[in-house]
């Protein structure tokens, strides 16, 4: 037999392992915000889907959920495989009850984005599915590599492999948005078609959307643990006197930042300033870094280099009026220069814009 004939079999004895290219993407830090802390996660779903029913990070299972469909095509005869990625995803578990919860991060605005979370939904039911008729096909196979109908089974059972008793595992997918610019994209399937109003009998799918900068204050102080940093500071990051409020107000959020969410600041906001706070000056006992003292710092510096930039422009505009007054009695430029310590270049064009300049220092 030739190698070429060899490899459909190969790739699929594989399939029980991970998906094809599982694993090679690099993890972004908003989504390890999610993924390394289940506290996290589980307080993200409990302050927006679950509040009725909240589950603890205890009941959150992070095995790997393999999320792909094996569909069947006609060209050539084959089968190709439907694979789709989740930002994060994991498993809730109360009592004999199951559900997927997924988190799907976003920076800017996707207009496809409720396609998107249908299309993620609908590869994990496709699996679902496909592990149950598998699981029905090697119950009722026998020895002879044939199958059997079990007694009790009806045509239909046995002719779908699922039987009436059969259920899948209920997907929840989560949308976060970190962008600046409010979303403006669809938060409906029904917002992609064509008809403005919605048709009796087509698919409905509602958008589950956290749009981080338009969280209200009441919203963000119902959070308790790390998001309650990461929110607020996202929501005011180009606010500084609310951003300094809001630090001082959540001090002991600020004292003791992980890395995992000073890495998601730095990546949302990029803010170069960030970086200065991953000093040794800075590090805590614990481990993390703190943020009140660094930022509080940088807001000092930043009120001192502008203190000092004021100085240096009245400074300047000092000069600029003796400059013109000197040229009035028709003093040299180069003498002009040497009395207002700057280059003759610079006196030559208060000058050149003297009527300008002069209206200018008036205001």
């Amino acid at each position: 037999m030739k190698e070429s004939e060899k490899t459909p079999r190969k790739k699929k004895s594989v399939r029980g392992g991970k998906i094809a290219g599982q694993g090679t993407r690099k993890d972004s830090a908003t989504t390890l915000l999610f993924k390394t802390s289940r506290e996290n996660f589980a307080e993200l779903f409990n302050r927006t889907l679950l509040a009725g029913n909240p589950v603890s990070p205890e009941e959150l299972d992070e095995a790997d959920i393999k999320e792909t469909a094996y569909l069947s095509v006609k060209k050539e005869g084959g089968r190709t495989s439907l694979v789709q990625y989740r930002d994060v995803v994991m498993r809730a578990r109360k009592g004999r009850r199951l559900a997927v919860l997924g988190i799907e991060n976003q920076a800017l605005v996707d207009y496809a984005m409720p396609f998107r979370v249908l299309e993620l939904d609908f590869v994990n039911y496709a699996r679902q599915m496909q592990v149950i008729r598998e699981r029905h096909e090697a119950e009722w196979r026998t020895q002879s590599g044939g199958r059997r109908r079990p007694e009790g089974i009806t045509d239909g059972e046995y002719l779908g492999r699922f039987l009436k008793t059969d259920r899948m595992i209920r997907c929840l997918t989560l949308v976060v948005y970190w962008g600046e610019e409010p979303w403006d994209g669809p938060k409906r399937l029904s917002d992609l078609f064509e008809e403005e109003e919605e048709a009796a009998g087509t698919v409905r799918l509602d958008m589950r959307l956290v749009d981080v900068c338009r969280l209200s204050d009441e919203e963000i102080s119902c959070y308790t643990g790390e998001l309650k940093t990461v929110f607020g500071f996202r929501k005011y990051a180009e606010n500084k006197e609310k951003l300094s409020e809001f630090i001082a107000e959540n001090r002991e959020h600020f004292s003791n930042v992980s890395e995992t969410a000073l890495n998601v600041l730095e990546e949302i906001t990029h803010s170069p300033e960030l970086k200065q706070i991953r000093g040794a000056e800075y590090q805590t006992p614990e481990g993390g870094f703190d943020m009140c003292r660094g930022i509080q710092g940088m807001i000092q510096d930043g009120r001192k280099e502008g203190m000092q930039e004021g100085i240096r422009e009245g400074e300047l505009r000092k000069a600029r009026e003796m400059s013109l007054s000197m040229a009035d009695m028709g003093i040299p430029v180069e003498k002009i220069a040497g009395a207002a310590r700057v280059s003759v270049e610079v006196v030559r064009e208060w000058l050149s814009g003297k009527s300008g300049e002069a209206a200018a220092l008036v205001r």
